[in-house]
């Protein structure tokens, strides 16, 4: 049975620097069973109904601009599987949820490959990607995650997002936002009591909005929640970079 992770992925060039959230990134993914392939949701790939990454998909997507050139010469080894997709939709189907494979898919989002590439400096399983579906509730993504349960025992699954997102306070010279901190400490409160009811109303309150002007990183870590056994999740990674970017990860079972 493998754990599932919530992973705040940060700014794209976070890989090419020595920050401690990467390093303790890679330090926290070698205490891991490597699982025969990885299941994973990024805040970058959203669709009105749920959608699985064309199983073709090998390429990177340098979805971002403005960057170090460096980023975009970055090379990563990675690919999906067209029967583990197939089986992937096949079980979905049966708990009566809509998905498609996305034949326009061909890359892997920034938000996958950095993800990965601070976990695994190199990669020989397959990466399944599904979408985040726009029209989907908080309360339907928890429900997919708990159906995403069947795969565990093969699978590890990773969603990736921030636990802040909010670009206009980020800055290299100001010290932490105070809004982004007090926001971080509550979801490390709701996550560590597994407070289900707290999660979900946390999205009407105004602290989010201050956080998140649009919600997507946010929103797979309903997923991961609903993945896991014991909705108790533990951190493994603490840092706020850039003022106000949440660098918070979690570690459910």
């Amino acid at each position: 049975m493998f754990p599932t992770l919530f992973i705040s992925h940060g700014a794209p060039n976070i890989i090419l620097g020595n920050s401690y959230s990467k390093n303790n990134i890679r330090k926290f993914a070698l205490t891991l069973q490597k699982p025969k392939y990885i299941i994973i949701f990024s805040a970058h790939y959203q669709t009105n109904d749920l959608k699985i990454i064309n199983f073709n998909t090998k390429d990177l997507m340098y979805d971002f601009y403005g960057f170090e050139d460096d980023l975009y010469k970055f090379k990563y080894k990675i690919s999906s599987d067209k029967d583990i997709s197939l089986k992937i939709i096949e079980e979905l189907k049966k708990h009566t949820i809509n998905i498609e494979i996305d034949k326009q898919r061909t890359s892997y989002d920034h938000g996958v490959w950095t993800t990965l590439s601070m976990m695994y400096k190199n990669l020989d399983i397959p990466i399944i990607q599904l979408s985040i579906p726009k029209k989907y509730t908080a309360e339907e993504l928890i429900n997919l995650g708990e159906i995403l349960k069947e795969f565990k025992d093969d699978a590890m699954i990773i969603c990736t997002g921030g636990i802040t997102h909010n670009l206009s306070k980020a800055s290299r010279y100001n010290a932490v936002d105070k809004d982004a901190y007090i926001f971080n400490q509550k979801i490390v409160e709701i996550i560590n009591n597994a407070d289900d009811k707290e999660l979900l109303s946390i999205l009407k309150k105004e602290l989010f909005l201050k956080n998140h002007p649009s919600s997507e990183h946010f929103m797979s870590l309903y997923i991961a929640f609903g993945n896991a056994f014991n909705k108790k999740g533990k951190s493994f990674n603490h840092e706020i970079q850039l003022s106000s970017i949440s660098m918070e990860s979690f570690i459910f079972d």
